[in-house]
């Protein structure tokens, strides 16, 4: 990573691309864990990491801090950008956490009307898979994809050509086979599990409303993006404060009427005294 501030050698430029808009900026990346529920919501746990690492990459760190902090046997709802099947199975495994979140679509299943991964069985002791028209592969292979194990499945080209479903379920007009990719087994299934559930859990998910307007809070009230210390370490003083300062406004509008702490009366100046001196 190149230096691109003269000021901040720990500073970093990051482009990052949304469905709807593109950021681009140069600094840091900053992570916030709030509660959710009841109100009023806290927030409990920051983290500030350099501005090109993937959100996905700080889960084990706020993870390591929230265990630190005492909580146990936490859901943690996040959003995509935090959330693989690995990444479900490592906070399961490692700190008891419940991850919750969309994990992304089939890729395929949007591309065409016929079967999805999820349409076909794997036999995890014979290292095969069948698909709905009860073809059965040879064993797969195992492979590496972006530095992760994967398992590469091929069916047989002359069970594919004969099909009726050929064209809906492989794409193509060549008459190749259906490729799959499947993921180790443990995570295959958590991947599985979670694109049937998506559909049902939106409700469940929903808990997480209002996590955007506190991006929006720390950013317009405190001036979250306007970075006023050089390095990561004093920036990281910064996120906190801000997250500090948005707890207590948030606390401090939590009073009901009628049931704020009396504000103390202000001293009565030498002026005042004197005026009641004077004869009338």
């Amino acid at each position: 990573m190149k230096i691109v501030s003269p000021y901040d050698a720990e500073s970093r430029y990051c482009q990052k691309l949304t469905t709807s808009s593109r950021k681009e900026w140069c600094g840091y990346r900053d992570h916030l864990t709030e509660t959710c529920g009841e109100e009023p919501h806290v927030i409990v746990q920051v983290a500030t990491r350099p501005a090109p690492e993937q959100d996905i990459d700080a889960l084990l760190q706020i993870h390591q801090r929230l265990v630190r902090q005492g909580f146990a046997d936490l859901e943690h709802f996040v959003d995509a950008g935090y959330i693989t099947p690995e990444s479900i199975d490592q906070a399961a495994c490692l700190h008891n956490v419940v991850l919750t979140g969309p994990v992304r679509a089939d890729p395929r299943a949007r591309e065409h009307p016929g079967f999805a991964k999820a349409d076909f069985t794997p036999d995890w002791d014979a290292r095969t898979l069948t698909c709905p028209r009860n073809v059965t592969t040879h064993p797969w292979k195992v492979t590496r994809d972006d530095r992760h194990e994967r398992l590469s499945v091929l069916f047989p080209k002359p069970a594919c050509r004969a099909c009726e479903a050929r064209q809906e379920c492989t794409g193509n007009t060549e008459g190749r086979g259906r490729h799959i990719m499947l993921l180790p087994q443990p995570l295959q299934e958590i991947q599985t599990r979670v694109r049937r559930e998506q559909d049902k859990w939106w409700q469940h998910y929903a808990i997480r409303v209002g996590c955007e307007a506190t991006v929006s809070e720390t950013v317009q009230v405190h001036g979250l993006r306007h970075c006023r210390y050089r390095g990561m370490a004093k920036s990281h003083v910064q996120h906190v404060l801000i997250a500090a300062g948005t707890n207590i406004i948030r606390l401090s509008e939590r009073f009901l009427p009628g049931t704020s702490p009396p504000e103390p009366s202000r001293p009565e100046s030498r002026l005042h005294r004197l005026c009641r001196t004077l004869p009338a």
